[in-house]
């Protein structure tokens, strides 16, 4: 799974519901190792109270519903969630959003998405390293086969995914060229995704020689990425296929211009919000910041836990910052990266990635390289 959001409307606060611990799959990379927890109906009537110590009457509140898997609870169950807190929170404008790995999808579940999440599901996937058996990798053979009739499904019912998938060692290694990663998004009628850092917590910490990426091998891989991201979508315009929309390769260029153009606007994880406009509800009550921070504390199956003041995050994020970011060309637009990554990890590129943002300033500096700003 990932803490990002599967869709982007905007928003005063972000709350992840964290519905239920367990899966039905074996990740190698999941920061939730697979638990019992779970959200009580009770939990649900009382999130309203906790969204009230932040928010104020009106605010715009995205709730993610998330896991472990969110669907093993039934689509009824989740429904009534939803309308619990559209009931006891009536002062707030609520936006709904899921992330679901889509083996429990059926039409219960297609008629919840159209009347609820505005026909947006937030779909999990990635190569080779989503298990329906723990340690076996043949399993995930299996986990394909289940998974991609059930995306043409969703997509015969006329709903609208958003693949998200984890940016991980493994993940670069099967698609050495970033063309047959996007040629394989489009055969699969895939126009909108995430790639998700990934993070040295929860099943990664075990796997993470397999999984895992060092700071400078992650901006490596993802400036590659985005240089032919930005020329497949040029070719595409060319040639009339559909354009896809890969974050964070949008945002991270639109902010890179916006600086260069005098402006200036974090985006995503690179912007800070998640020191004060995030939260986390799960079975133990409210935790300020996001879910990866939090996936691991009270979970008696985690090995570790990540060491934050999660009381006090921002303080938390200036203390991180052992590489002088004051003095960064791009610390208007980036405040260090998701705080669930080593600032400095030896590999002599920081958290925030300062040699992908040189390769996105070099992009949208090219006037002849297909990019627009919007």
């Amino acid at each position: 799974m990932s803490g990002t959001v599967p869709f982007t409307p905007k928003f005063d606060h972000l709350i992840y519901m964290r519905v239920f611990e367990g899966c039905d799959l074996r990740c190698q990379h999941c920061f939730i190792p697979a638990n019992p927890r779970r959200l009580k109906d009770a939990d649900v009537e009382h999130a309203a109270d906790k969204v009230r110590t932040f928010a104020k009457p009106g605010d715009r509140i995205l709730v993610q519903w998330h896991g472990g898997e969110p669907t093993l609870l039934g689509a009824a169950w989740l429904r009534k969630a939803i309308e619990t807190l559209e009931t006891t929170g009536p002062e707030f404008e609520w936006i709904h959003g899921i992330q679901t790995n889509l083996l429990g999808y059926n039409g219960e579940w297609a008629q919840l998405y159209h009347d609820k999440f505005n026909g947006e599901v937030g779909v999990s996937w990635d190569a080779k390293i989503r298990l329906t058996r723990r340690d076996d990798p043949a399993s995930f053979a299996d986990f394909e086969n289940r998974f991609w009739p059930k995306m043409e499904q969703l997509l015969a019912d006329g709903l609208h995914p958003y693949l998200v998938v984890t940016a991980t060692k493994v993940l670069f290694q099967t698609f050495k060229n970033p063309v047959d990663f996007f040629s394989m998004l489009e055969s699969r009628g895939i126009t909108r995704g995430h790639l998700e850092r990934v993070t040295e917590t929860g099943e990664a910490r075990k796997a993470w020689d397999t999984v895992g990426l060092s700071n400078a091998e992650y901006s490596r891989y993802m400036s590659r990425y985005a240089r032919a991201y930005v020329l497949w979508n040029m070719q595409a315009a060319e040639q009339g296929r559909p354009h896809l929309s890969l974050s964070p390769f949008d945002g991270l260029l639109k902010s890179t211009d916006e600086l260069r153009r005098g402006e200036a606007k974090g985006y995503g994880c690179w912007s800070g919000n998640c020191d004060t406009r995030f939260h986390t509800i799960d079975a133990d009550g409210y935790k300020r910041g996001c879910t990866a921070l939090t996936s691991e504390d009270g979970n008696s199956r985690a090995t570790a836990k990540l060491a934050l003041d999660k009381d006090n995050l921002v303080e938390e994020r200036k203390l991180r910052r052992i590489v002088d970011c004051h003095a960064c060309e791009f610390r208007k637009i980036c405040s260090s990266g998701c705080m669930a990554i080593s600032m400095d990890d030896g590999s002599g590129e920081c958290a925030g990635g300062y040699s992908l943002f040189k390769a996105a300033t070099a992009i949208v500096s090219n006037e002849n390289c297909g990019w627009k700003l919007g």
